[in-house]
């Protein structure tokens, strides 16, 4: 055996390769709010001041209202700090997927590899599952798996599952209809 392509050794290459990519997209996501909050913070924020200047007070009422929105909002889900949570995270799995990409693909390697995995997933956050199959589904295009093993996501659990968990019962029957776990196909 001259790689991690097959058994036990492919699932604990796929799942840190997912699990990788999992984190890059939270951290994204997050970078993305904080970014998002912190301009709407700044930019409505000055806006403000100088429609004050201009005895625009109406304007400066809804003005005001978007800083202390978006305020309120970084400083409750602390966007920032999710984001560089997820950006370590990232990093821990990157930095095991290439030591398995160094290893030999032996028993005592393969366990080593399971432990370590076991040990990064510890500090995890809970995952939020459609990401989760959104960074499977990546991971299987990156390996040239068939689209049959692409988990059928819809735009809306793509796009707000980043916040929202919904449609599952229709993503585990097609789970129990595709009960054999993913193989590298040859």
């Amino acid at each position: 055996m001259s790689d991690w392509s097959a058994d036990g050794y492919y699932d604990v290459s796929f799942a840190v390769e997912r699990c990788r990519r999992y984190h890059a997209k939270m951290q994204a996501f997050y970078d993305w709010c904080y970014n998002l909050t912190r301009a709407a913070t700044a930019l409505t924020g000055t806006a403000s001041f100088f429609v004050l200047l201009a005895q625009g007070t109406e304007i400066a009422k809804y003005l005001t209202a978007i800083v202390a929105t978006a305020a309120a909002l970084d400083s409750v889900f602390r966007f920032n700090r999710k984001a560089r949570a997820h950006e370590a995270l990232t990093r821990r799995f990157t930095d095991l997927s290439s030591k398995i990409a160094a290893w030999e693909p032996i028993p005592a390697n393969l366990k080593k590899a399971r432990a370590e995995r076991l040990r990064i997933e510890k500090d995890e956050p809970p995952v939020r599952r459609l990401i989760d199959l959104q960074a499977q589904n990546e991971e299987a295009r990156s390996r040239d798996l068939s689209s049959e093993h692409m988990v059928p996501l819809t735009w809306a659990q793509r796009s707000f599952g980043y916040v929202f968990t919904f449609g599952m019962q229709r993503l585990e029957d097609w789970q129990a209809q595709h009960s054999a776990p993913p193989q590298a196909e040859v």
